[in-house]
């Protein structure tokens, strides 16, 4: 699995010094940098977590799950900002891997109530040690301070784009 992450980075810098590519304004851009950072990370994770079968998207809904038993899958929706639509899918296959249970809200039988298994339990303990690792190898590139200053600053983007028009 290193070989093969080490190989794809390498063979695309390679690509990239070779094959006269520039970026042009790119990497002045706000959002390139981020969407540069969120594909390492994710590639990152995959390497490392590889065996665990679980995506970025995936182990955050298991976070939210495990930290807020029997929520809707509307309120997951909402609060994580993803549609219904691509919600619905991503339950269904935690469910069939035996991550989640779905059982009819007694209050509104329209909805489901969504609670981590015990195997959902043993994999998000598993996949968060893999994330605190990863979180870790992320704070030693940076000064003191910085981590919470750049996720004050990503969460006042946030904000920011929340509020454009």
């Amino acid at each position: 699995m290193s070989d093969r992450y080490d190989q794809n980075a390498s063979d695309t810098q390679q690509e990239l010094n070779n094959g006269g590519i520039t970026l042009g304004s790119l990497p002045s851009y706000v959002g390139y940098n981020l969407r540069q950072a969120q594909a390492a990370s994710f590639r990152h994770l995959d390497h490392v977590a590889h065996d665990l079968k679980l995506t970025p998207g995936q182990f955050s809904l298991l976070t939210l799950l495990a930290g807020n038993p029997g929520i809707s899958q509307k309120a997951a929706s909402a609060v994580t900002g993803v549609d219904t639509s691509t919600m619905s899918p991503a339950l269904e296959t935690l469910a069939r891997r035996g991550l989640i249970n779905r059982a009819r809200a007694a209050h509104d039988r329209r909805s489901y109530s969504l609670t981590l298994s015990p195997e959902g339990e043993k994999l998000l303990t598993a996949m968060r040690e893999q994330v605190e690792h990863q979180e870790r190898v992320m704070a030693d590139a940076l000064e003191p301070g910085e981590h919470e200053q750049l996720l004050s600053m990503l969460k006042r983007i946030v904000a920011a784009l929340k509020n454009a028009t």
